[in-house]
C-alpha cells in the first residue's frame, strides 16, 4: 500500500509540471449511478458530482485529476424478498453506501472535429462511508405478530482503490467552454456492501468488487 501511495502522488507531481501542458481547464459533471452484477441485487441507483482538472498535454490528450461523490441506495425490499419467509424476520433498515473518489486519468480524443469522441482511464482511491441500521421482526409463525428488535449497527469506512473506463464526447459552446457527455464503467476492489442473511435476523457486511456505470454531463472551462 505504500508503495501504491508512493506511485500515486509521483503521478500526480509529474502531470501538475508536465511540461507540454497549453491550457488547463475544469470539469464539472452530474449523472446517475447504476449497480451491475451482483451489486444490483440489493442496491439501487443513485446520484453523482464528478469535477476534475484537465491538463492538455497534446491536442488529442488530457491528463486529468478527479474527484467528486457518488452513492447507491439500498434496497430493502430486495433484501427481504430473499432473505425472509412467513415464519421468520422481517427486516426494516438502511445501509447507503458513499463515496468520494480520488483518481488520476486520461483522455484521448479520436477526431480533431468540432464534436470530439474520447476515451477514459481513471485509476485511483475512493473514501467510503457505509452505516447499517435499523430493525428486524422475529415472526415465529404465520399467524404470529411477531415481536420486533434493533439489529447490532454496522459502521464502515476507509480508503480503497478503484479503476474507471469510459468513452464520450464534447461539443464546443465557444473558445473557453464545451458540453461533455460519458458513460463510465466504475470498478471498486474491495468494497463494502451487504450480503445475504446466513442467520434469521442477522444482517452482515461483506467486501467484493462491485462494478457500476455511470451516465454524466456537464461542461469543460478552459482558462485564457
Amino acid at each position: 500500500m505504500k508503495k501504491t501511495l508512493l506511485i500515486f502522488w509521483i503521478l500526480i507531481a509529474v502531470t501538475l509540471n508536465a511540461q507540454h501542458i497549453t491550457q488547463k481547464g475544469v470539469d464539472i459533471k452530474v449523472g446517475y449511478n447504476t449497480p451491475l452484477f451482483n451489486f444490483n441485487d440489493y442496491y439501487g441507483g443513485g446520484l453523482g458530482i464528478a469535477f476534475s482538472m484537465l491538463y492538455p498535454f497534446a491536442d488529442n490528450l488530457q491528463f486529468t485529476l478527479n474527484t467528486g461523490y457518488q452513492n447507491w441506495r439500498f434496497d430493502n425490499t430486495a433484501f427481504n424478498l430473499k432473505n425472509t419467509n412467513e415464519y421468520y424476520t422481517d427486516f426494516n433498515f438502511d445501509a447507503p453506501i458513499f463515496i468520494i473518489p480520488l483518481t488520476l486519468g486520461i483522455k484521448y480524443y479520436a477526431s480533431s472535429t468540432k464534436v470530439k469522441p474520447y476515451f477514459s482511464a481513471e485509476f485511483g482511491f475512493f473514501y467510503y462511508t457505509q452505516e447499517i441500521s435499523g430493525t428486524y421482526t422475529w415472526i415465529g409463525n404465520p399467524s404470529g405478530t411477531g415481536n420486533t428488535y434493533t439489529l447490532a449497527p454496522i459502521k464502515d469506512s476507509g480508503f480503497k482503490t478503484m479503476l474507471s473506463t469510459g468513452a464520450g464526447a464534447t461539443v464546443p459552446l465557444n473558445n473557453n467552454l464545451d458540453l461533455d457527455f460519458q458513460i463510465k464503467m466504475n470498478a471498486l476492489f474491495n468494497a463494502q456492501s451487504v450480503k445475504e442473511s446466513d442467520n434469521a435476523g442477522a444482517v452482515e457486511g461483506t467486501s467484493s468488487t462491485i462494478f457500476s456505470l455511470s451516465i454524466i454531463g456537464g461542461i469543460n472551462y478552459y482558462f485564457n
